[in-house]
Parts: structure tokens; sequence; C-alpha cells
């Protein structure tokens, strides 16, 4: 991202930690602790459901693209051609 916005990395970086820094005070300043007790069971799963959705879409591939698990067991992916012949 710092190359495509052609900022040096480490000032990149750094103002990134002043920002989340500057944000973390805020909220200790403000107390948003107080908050999690609205943060039920049902919240967790869900969130971890989202996490689990995105790793098995990540896995899965584009089905447009021919890179992923989608295309990898067609007959025709490019990979099977280079093991055509080979008893291992």
């Amino acid at each position: 991202m710092s190359q495509s916005l052609d900022i040096p990395f480490l000032s990149f970086n750094s103002w990134c930690g002043l920002w989340v820094s500057l944000f973390l005070v805020i909220a200790a300043v403000v107390d948003l602790n107080k908050f999690m007790k609205h943060a039920t069971r049902f919240t967790d799963e869900i969130f971890a459901m989202l996490i689990s959705f995105i790793f098995i879409c990540d896995a899965l591939g584009n089905p447009l693209s021919p890179i992923g698990l989608f295309w990898y067991f067609q007959e025709s992916h490019k990979s099977h051609d280079q093991m055509e012949g080979n008893p291992d």
C-alpha cells in the first residue's frame, strides 16, 4: 500500500501506529469498555461464523478464476497435464 501511495514504508507504519494509539487513548478516556457487557455469546458466534466463511471462501477461490479449489478437480485443469503418464 505504501508503494501504491508513493510513501516511505516506515513513515506510513509510524503514522498508522500513531492513529491507532490516538483512538485507543480516546477509547480509554471515554471508557468504551462498559459497552462490552452488551456483547453476548450470539455476537461472538456471528463473528466466528464470519471469520470461518471468509477463510472457506478464500480456500475455494473465485469460481470465475481458473485458480482455486473449484477448478482443481476438473479434468481440464492445467495442473493435470504434467501428471499424465506418471504412475506416481
